[in-house]
């Protein structure tokens, strides 16, 4: 809570710990599921830590790092295959790509980024990218590169910026260092170690709520409101009507016009 004096300026600072990759990967999938541009990409991140592991102190945090890129660097080399099986050109040794900077998360890199997101699903080609002479600024995803356009697959060509070998030994050197913590770290298994023998029977609490509502019955019955139009049955037959009489009334009751009148007359109010 607070209050507004006047004009105000504010700063966010968005962070993260190591045990985020998990749940950044499923976001990654997310956003692309329905084509929104993610704040930074996702392979950038993890490819990053990767290049940074004297960061890495828990074997947990390690071993997560290690699945995500595991699973990312299998389906990029795995895609490649694909790719080039169908003929997509490999244009590699032709054009000469800048290398992903990986000293540092920075704005430079991120405005790169910005420059090569698929066309379909808005992810950032932070590997590699497909594109096709018949566009000079659309590329595409592996994922995608069929519904860039209606090009046979000899006129595209594949674009890397990192290479399998690069992939390869960025992995292998992330499985090693995930041994070593393996082998050093003591609080490797501090969540997985608590098992149900050391789990109480019951939630805390709950003796106390129980003492607090004992010999209270509960009922099991569904609870089913009264409708409306029940209610307003039950208030016209308990309440009637009263009716007003004047001596005026009383006097005239014999007169048929001023009857007529009266009864048009209270019609008439009914109505407003």
């Amino acid at each position: 809570g607070g209050f507004s004096m006047g004009p105000n300026i504010g700063e966010a600072v968005n962070f993260a710990t190591h045990d985020w990759i998990a749940h950044g990967a499923d976001a990654n999938e997310r956003y692309r599921s329905f084509a929104r541009p993610a704040v930074f990409s996702h392979d950038r991140l993890t490819f990053t830590m990767a290049h940074h592991l004297q960061e890495q102190k828990s074997y947990r945090n390690c071993n997560s790092l290690l699945k995500e890129l595991d699973r990312v660097v299998n389906e990029e080399l795995e895609l490649r295959t694909n790719l080039l099986a169908t003929g997509v050109r490999d244009v590699s040794e032709i054009i000469q790509l800048p290398k992903n900077r990986l000293d540092q998360l920075d704005e430079e890199s991120a405005d790169y980024d910005d420059k090569r997101l698929c066309h379909a699903c808005k992810h950032v080609c932070f590997f590699s990218a497909v594109a096709c002479e018949c566009s000079q600024s659309k590329v595409s995803c592996l994922r995608h590169s069929h519904y860039m356009c209606r090009c046979p697959p000899e006129r595209r060509y594949l674009m890397v910026w990192s290479k399998e070998d690069e992939l390869k030994d960025t992995l292998k050197k992330v499985r090693d260092y995930c041994d070593n913590l393996k082998t050093t770290d003591t609080d490797i298994d501090d969540v997985a170690s608590v098992n149900s023998e050391d789990l109480p029977e019951t939630a805390v609490g709950v003796e106390k709520d129980l003492e607090d509502h004992k010999g209270i019955p509960i009922s099991t019955e569904p609870y089913i409101a009264p409708s409306r139009v029940e209610s307003k049955e039950v208030s016209s037959s308990t309440t009637t009507p009263r009716e007003v009489t004047t001596d005026e009334d009383k006097e005239s009751g014999g007169d048929d016009d001023e009857d007529e009148d009266t009864g048009a007359n209270f019609e008439d109010y009914d109505d407003i």
